[in-house]
């Protein structure tokens, strides 16, 4: 048997089912099984620069359009090569999307980050960047971790950051603290209407600031932080929780209903909450410290664990009643895992309405973890997300959350009477219930010796047919499962990726690992035991490997996973010429995966342009060739000598080396 690692050119896949709906509107489903054709080529992804190149998955993915132009985009994390941002465009006539832009390779990054991608407008010029934390990367400045602002510049959002903020730049600004970039959500948004987006870092330890920052003047050029809200001192700035109390993150929200907006923020210790006002531009309105003692007290607002160290993993703002107020909802995090809700009256104003009595008359579990996982059949479940959508769009929100397999999607929805805060008021569903293929990504093979049963589905789709020369007995196969996928993340905020007017849900999952290993054993009767055969034992390619999920709500019939492959820029494939080296003529051919303007124009050794062979021209997709006799755009010929014939796709280039012999 041949030992092998494939490699993933095709390294992300959504595939379709149709479920059947059982309650109205939003439906629980079951999920089919679907086949994903095995790429070519046998090289390591070890060195790739790749999209996805690791086991990891995806961590958070979102939808917006950052460019402007309509159409919404997919925009996900990466852990790989020390992490990195995508945008990926649908493409409505393959049914696809597109890799269009990869934030740049950066190993030094560290700290499984980027964890949260955002879009903004920081300055002010109608060009939006895409925004996101780095962790471990040094900046000029001699600091560590940045907060990374990459702006559109008409045709992408360049290879380089067009703003960063650093711990030594906020110190500057007026900040007592650095930044902390390990978190899972970054407040992005233009909260004070002044037509600049703002951003809320997360602040590092000993202080735990709250600190609105803007950005002034315009990048790249003359652009600096300001601190447009929150004071640097520890008599004014509510958000100075103390050593322990961590701040842990920042939601907008209008509780009261009156068309302003509040800063909901969220403490890691006993799930304190703290709020700020908007007023207006760079106008907030903070909590005195003194008078905001209750969260600050070891819990006194509302102890729901009387630990430390605990949380909201996902929380978000929904209005689920329709009645134009926001209610907090959130996923407590470890201990319990349940899902919580705050609603208030539009009495609660200002910012000291988180106080002991909100604890007992503002607060209730709407959904139990245990109720929750028995949706599944299990006794308890993790879940990490807590999103909002109006999928149905019937005017009021849902809530989204998500978990290990068969809890990958769970909606509540509002029942349209009763309190919010009564879990007996909303109507829980499974909306997906995960992968149906259940594939592990170890397979331990014992030859020679029965043990127990096997996985009929493996033996029959993967080991008989990658090889059949190393003889084995399927009755005697033990299957260890060592990767546990989840859904990292639900987005489902106003998607619709086609344009059709059916809303959908994008997920994401981890811990989906892109090949199976394959181990096998052999029974030494003199030793009485196993024995590890390493030469036999090979990694295969793991046909279900799925890291972006895509789901659409058709009314009818509840959601159906939509078909979507991933086309990534290796996709792409620029020939070497032939003949090489040549004299007088040579052809250089490229593979496109979609119809394509492209561009293929050969260059001297120094750069500058010798013959354009094609020039931001529209072709199919297919095989394409194109010949080159030696002369440059004049009709002269070229002296012998080295070429390179560069390829250019959307953002993305190949290019090869020629050599012309006369």
């Amino acid at each position: 048997m041949k030992k092998t690692l494939l490699a993933l050119t095709l390294l992300m896949f959504i595939a379709v089912t149709t479920n059947a709906q059982t309650t109205d509107p939003i439906t629980a489903n079951t999920m089919a099984t679907f086949t994903v054709p095995s790429p070519e080529g046998l090289d390591s992804l070890a060195a790739s620069h790749l999209p996805y190149a690791d086991d990891l998955g995806v961590r958070r993915v979102i939808v917006a359009d950052p460019d402007n132009d309509g159409v919404q985009e997919v925009i996900s994390t990466d852990y790989s090569n020390g992490g990195r941002v995508h945008v990926m465009e649908y493409n409505a006539d393959e049914g696809v999307l597109e890799v269009v832009w990869s934030s740049p390779v950066d190993t030094t990054s560290s700290g499984s980050t980027p964890r949260y991608p955002r879009v903004g407008d920081c300055d002010g010029d109608g060009n939006q960047e895409i925004i996101f934390e780095r962790n471990g990367v040094v900046n000029p400045d001699g600091s560590v971790g940045r907060i990374s602002l990459y702006e559109w510049n008409g045709t992408d959002w360049g290879t380089a950051p067009a703003f960063y903020i650093t711990p030594t730049m906020l110190e500057a600004a007026g900040g007592r603290e650095g930044l902390r970039f390990t978190r899972e959500y970054l407040a992005v948004g233009d909260y004070d209407g002044d037509g600049r987006t703002e951003i809320i870092p997360h602040g590092a330890a000993p202080r735990q600031d709250v600190l609105i920052l803007g950005v002034a003047n315009s990048f790249p050029g003359f652009a600096s932080i300001v601190i447009e809200g929150g004071k640097p001192d520890n008599s004014t700035n509510g958000g100075d929780f103390g050593a322990g109390n961590s701040y842990w993150n920042t939601i907008p929200a209008d509780i009261d209903g009156d068309g302003t907006t509040e800063l909901i923020n969220h403490v890691w210790l006993y799930y304190g909450m703290w709020s700020i006002d908007v007023n207006g531009p760079d106008s907030y309105t903070y909590p005195v410290a003194a008078d905001n003692a209750e969260a600050k007290s070891n819990g006194t607002y509302w102890e729901y664990l009387p630990t430390d160290a605990c949380s909201y993993f996902g929380i978000t703002a929904a209005d689920v009643n329709g009645d134009g107020r926001d209610e907090i909802f959130g996923t407590a995090y470890t201990n319990g895992w349940d899902l919580t809700c705050h609603s208030f009256g539009t009495e609660d104003k200002g910012v000291y309405y988180w106080d002991s009595t909100s604890q007992t008359q503002n607060f209730g579990i709407i959904g139990p973890n245990t109720e929750l996982a028995a949706l599944a059949g299990r006794t308890a479940a993790g879940f990490w997300a807590c999103v909002k959508g109006d999928v149905n769009q019937d005017g009021k929100d849902e809530i989204y959350t998500g978990g290990p397999q068969g809890l990958n999607i769970v909606s509540l929805q509002y029942k349209g009477e009763g309190s919010l805060i009564d879990k007996e008021s909303y109507e829980a569903n499974v909306v997906y219930a995960g992968d149906a293929g259940d594939v592990y990504a170890v397979y331990e093979i014992y030859n020679g010796k029965s043990t127990t049963t096997f996985d009929t589905t493996f033996v029959a789709d993967t080991v008989s047919t990658i090889d059949t020369t190393y003889a084995f007995d399927p009755s005697i196969i033990d299957t260890t499962k060592s990767e546990t996928p989840f859904t990292a993340y639900i987005y489902a905020d106003d998607v619709d990726l086609d344009g059709d007017g059916k809303r959908e849900i994008v997920i994401s999952e981890q811990s989906v690992y892109d090949s199976i290993t394959v181990k096998f054993y052999n029974w030494v009767d003199s030793l009485n035991t196993w024995e590890y055969d390493e030469p036999n034992s090979y990694k295969t390619f793991n046909e279900y490997r799925i890291s972006v999920r895509l789901f659409e709500y058709d009314g009818t019939t509840g959601f159906s996973e939509q078909l979507l492959g991933v086309v990534t820029p290796d996709d792409y494939r620029l020939e070497q010429n032939y003949p090489n080296p040549f004299n007088p003529t040579t052809n250089i051919s490229f593979t496109l995966p979609l119809d394509k303007k492209v561009s293929l124009k050969v260059y001297d050794m120094l750069g500058r342009e010798v013959r354009s062979l094609v020039d931001a021209q529209d072709y199919k997709k297919g095989v394409h060739s194109m010949a080159w006799n030696g002369t440059n755009n004049a009709g002269q010929k070229v002296a012998s000598g080295h070429y390179i014939a560069r390829f250019t796709y959307g953002n993305f280039s190949k290019q090869i080396k020629m050599t012309l012999l006369k």
